[in-house]
């Protein structure tokens, strides 16, 4: 058995390393674009390792105030953007 947690961008599983994640909780993990901001939509739990398609990426760490702040500020650059996009 492996442990896994729920990551939403579509569902796709991280390897928590041992941490304790809840459902609704952000998480730092890294994708094939790069490392994301996400929000854990299946807390800790365990399949049978034959479910997994592929390996397992590990989560990161769980979301900081920094982290927080990266993605309020992001999202003010992303309207600026648009507006100049226009």
């Amino acid at each position: 058995m492996t442990e896994i947690i729920g990551v939403r961008f579509k569902l796709y599983y991280f390897n928590p390393n041992g941490v304790q994640v809840q459902a609704g909780q952000h998480v730092i993990i890294e994708t094939s674009k790069g490392i994301e901001f996400g929000e854990c939509a299946l807390a800790n739990t365990m399949i049978d390792e034959m479910e997994l398609i592929a390996a397992l990426r590990p989560m990161l760490r769980v979301a900081t105030e920094e982290d927080y702040a990266q993605v309020k500020a992001n999202q003010e650059k992303e309207k600026k953007a648009f507006q100049i996009c226009q």
